[in-house]
């Protein structure tokens, strides 16, 4: 890693990057000001193209990016410019998990805590990308590869990640993928869990519970199917993981259903070991309701329909990669602490599972409650994490006259 530490000399003597780190320190009263506004801007899920997108379109355009666009998914970005037109693309997702009718209310602590939903995630890494974006422009670094800036929809689960979906359908030749996401201090994912959900409804007659016994009943059914699913002992090594989050069905106490449903959450940190668990799952539903209409011949069977969502592919970036080392040095040079933290499922699923060097960066800092109503996030020392971004930023990118892109 011998280039990487004099790729990191460089920009560190370089005076123009020596300005920007100091602009980034000098620019914390605005990008927490600015955190303050943008939060109370609702990033409600589906409903963040509306709201959050051209919300912060705008601010992209007044930082200073060039050619700023919303695409097709309401994705919004920018560009700073390089020699070459292979990219190094960094963005941080608009929406939150919190629907339009949580209140949206904003307090600080003597301490300087702030609370609110979405505070953290991902509030926050849409100021600190702000203030990044300001500190390049206010001291003219130009990379040597172009970098694309700006927010994403649809991260959050309801989202089905629709935002990433598209930036991988439409934008080629990325020479690296860095998603900003808050999680533990500084930390950095390299690892991808691999994601696939199911909703499974059952649906039958229905019919009163005493007049018309024996008839088949999806919720014995359903129930039949989420204890065969409990009994699977899933794969140790790779973790694997199942959950029955939700389950539903019926109309009243002395009535037959006529449907139920169930939702179903399967990872594990390898692609194979997650296909076998989503078949074993699907059996067991298979076998469920195979037993309800056996019990019952002289009823209408039950039928089932499947809807598989939220499907996210896996995959890890070697620890000892080019992209991990400089987050890791980025962050040591401007002493802020950073380690790699577990897998995790993030926008960086996407380019990591396509083969480009990606990470999910976190360079806010402290927080947490995460996705609860009282979310919140310390802004202490966040500049030095918008300092450790800029360093990998420019060492992935290159700064033209003082370094080469390391990627």
């Amino acid at each position: 890693m011998k280039k990487l530490e004099k790729t990191m000399a460089a920009l560190l003597g370089d005076e123009g990057v020596r300005k920007a780190l100091a602009f980034l320190r000098d620019d914390e009263d605005r990008k927490r000001a600015e955190l303050k506004e943008m939060v109370l801007v609702s990033g409600a899920p589906h409903t963040e193209t509306q709201v959050r997108s051209p919300m912060f379109l705008g601010r992209l355009e007044a930082c200073g990016l060039e050619d700023c666009f919303t695409d097709a998914v309401g994705n919004v970005f920018g560009f700073v410019r390089g020699r070459e037109s292979s990219r190094v693309l960094v963005e941080a997702h608009m929406d939150t998990v919190f629907g339009p009718e949580i209140p949206l209310v904003l307090t600080e602590e003597e301490d300087g805590l702030l609370r609110c939903p979405g505070i953290a995630d991902n509030t926050a890494s849409m100021a600190t990308e702000l203030s990044l974006i300001r500190a390049i422009r206010a001291c003219g670094l130009v990379p040597v590869k172009t970098l694309m800036l700006g927010g994403t929809v649809g991260e959050e689960a309801p989202g089905e990640a629709r935002g990433v979906r598209h930036l991988m359908e439409t934008q080629g030749d990325l020479a690296a993928y860095l998603c900003l996401d808050s999680g533990h201090d500084f930390d950095i994912i390299r690892g991808a869990v691999s994601c696939k959900r199911h909703e499974i409804t059952l649906k039958g007659p229905g019919g009163h519970s005493w007049n018309n016994w024996g008839r088949v009943n999806p919720v014995h059914a359903l129930g039949r199917a989420i204890a065969m699913i409990a009994d699977i002992e899933p794969a140790q090594t790779p973790k694997t993981t199942y959950n029955v989050g939700l389950a539903a069905g019926g109309t009243s106490v002395n009535a037959i259903a006529s449907k139920a449903s169930m939702h179903v959450d399967i990872r594990s940190l390898d692609n194979v070991e997650k296909v076998r668990l989503e078949a074993r799952i699907l059996d067991c539903v298979r076998q469920a309701v195979e037993e309800e209409n056996r019990r019952h011949p002289a009823s209408e069977p039950l039928t089932v329909e499947d809807r598989p969502y939220g499907d996210k592919p896996g995959g890890s970036v070697p620890e000892d990669s080019v992209i991990v080392q400089a987050a890791l040095l980025s962050a040591h040079v401007v002493d802020v602490p950073r380690k790699v933290c577990a897998p995790s499922s993030t926008n960086a699923n996407f380019p990591i599972s396509a083969g480009i060097p990606a990470l999910c960066v976190n360079c806010n800092g402290r927080c947490g409650n995460m996705h609860a109503p009282d979310e919140w996030y310390d802004p202490k020392d966040s500049w030095k994490g918008a300092q450790a971004l800029l360093l990998l930023v420019f060492a992935l990118a290159g700064l033209e006259g003082v370094t080469e892109p390391l990627l």
